[in-house]
């Protein structure tokens, strides 16, 4: 089994690829939008075919890429039976998934919120935000349960080999992994406390909320493919490449890619202004903030961001290009 830990700095999240080695078949498990681009190059630099995207639960601090990665691979999209509609698989407790040799056992681990489960391959065990090194994922939000979580983890987590290897959603202190075992022993919040114990604990942490809680919540039921941020000036919209063709017309687009990438071998939409995305804070102080906008790049990470900013200083009609150039490139609509 191959297996890599990512990491995406801003949101402390972690990241997992699995891959059957023989097969070539690999997955994600809790995919960041942001690092879609460099999660697909690892894929592609290891040979690998991505077959599942898989998701812990609906998260409120990032993104998920799920819905990204469907759009650019084809892979299915996993998540709880009680989380996003749009999932291409929405499994209950003990349903497994095949990828090659290896076989993925869902394990149903509500409380942090009501969809929360983790994953077991092999010896290893994904527990998202249920279970970190030393701590657990809180429980003030999203339907989240101190007693449940506390059964979760308890009754089945540590129901696991105590040699299974724990690798978590985040970590804010340095740590990648541990065991079951060690967490029995020495997790402050676990070791020798009651479930009475536990609620207490959980429910004094006085934890500001998740900073991107009402960008992500909205987004990540939609597999993060929903509208951009709750802002007090509007949302964006966001559309694919054969909806952006029939409406190319209507709307002032707008390239945020470097000159090189415009000129590039994905070509640009034909009238679009190249506008590299270090240069649109500057540029968009002259554009009329009532006049629709289409904003795009190569995959709709950093179009995205420039939507987010144009929001948030007012521009009321922004719409970002789904999938970017690629997507637009492989439906032939692209200008060399």
């Amino acid at each position: 089994m191959l297996l890599r830990q990512l990491f995406d700095a801003d949101t402390w999240t972690y990241t997992y690829l699995i891959a059957d080695e023989a097969s070539g078949k690999a997955l994600l498990i809790d995919p960041v939008r942001d690092q879609v681009d460099r999660d697909l190059a690892l894929i592609g630099e290891l040979g690998l075919t991505l077959e599942y995207a898989l998701d812990t639960h609906v998260h409120a601090d990032h993104v998920t890429g799920a819905g990204l990665l469907r759009e650019q691979t084809g892979c299915k999209t996993v998540a709880s039976h009680l989380g996003p509609e749009s999932a291409d698989l929405r499994l209950r407790d003990g349903a497994t998934l095949a990828l090659g040799a290896l076989t993925v056992h869902l394990i149903e681990t509500p409380g942090h919120t009501d969809d929360s489960v983790s994953f077991r391959v092999d010896g290893h065990v994904f527990t998202g935000d249920a279970l970190f090194v030393r701590g657990t994922g809180r429980t003030d939000f999203q339907a989240g349960d101190a007693e449940q979580l506390y059964d979760s983890i308890t009754g089945k987590l540590f129901a696991l080999p105590d040699t299974t290897v724990i690798w978590p959603g985040h970590d804010y202190k340095g740590h990648t992994a541990s065991t079951i075992g060690e967490e029995k022993a020495h997790n402050p919040r676990l070791a020798g406390k009651s479930k009475a114990d536990f609620v207490e604990i959980m429910g004094s942490l006085g934890l500001p909320e998740p900073k991107y809680i009402h960008q992500a919540v909205p987004a990540n039921r939609e597999l993060g493919l929903g509208a951009g941020p709750d802002q007090s000036s509007g949302h964006f919209n966001e559309i694919d490449g054969p909806t952006a063709a029939q409406l190319q017309g209507d709307m002032r687009v707008i390239d945020v890619r470097e000159p090189h990438e415009f000129q590039g071998e994905l070509g640009h939409i034909e009238g679009a202004e190249n506008v590299p995305m270090g240069q649109c804070e500057a540029a968009s102080k002259g554009w009329d903030r009532q006049q629709p906008l289409l904003v795009v790049c190569r995959s709709g990470r950093r179009s995205r961001e420039i939507c987010e900013q144009l929001v948030a200083h007012g521009f009321d009609h922004v719409t970002n290009l789904r999938g970017g150039m690629l997507d637009y490139r492989e439906r032939g609509r692209a200008q060399g």
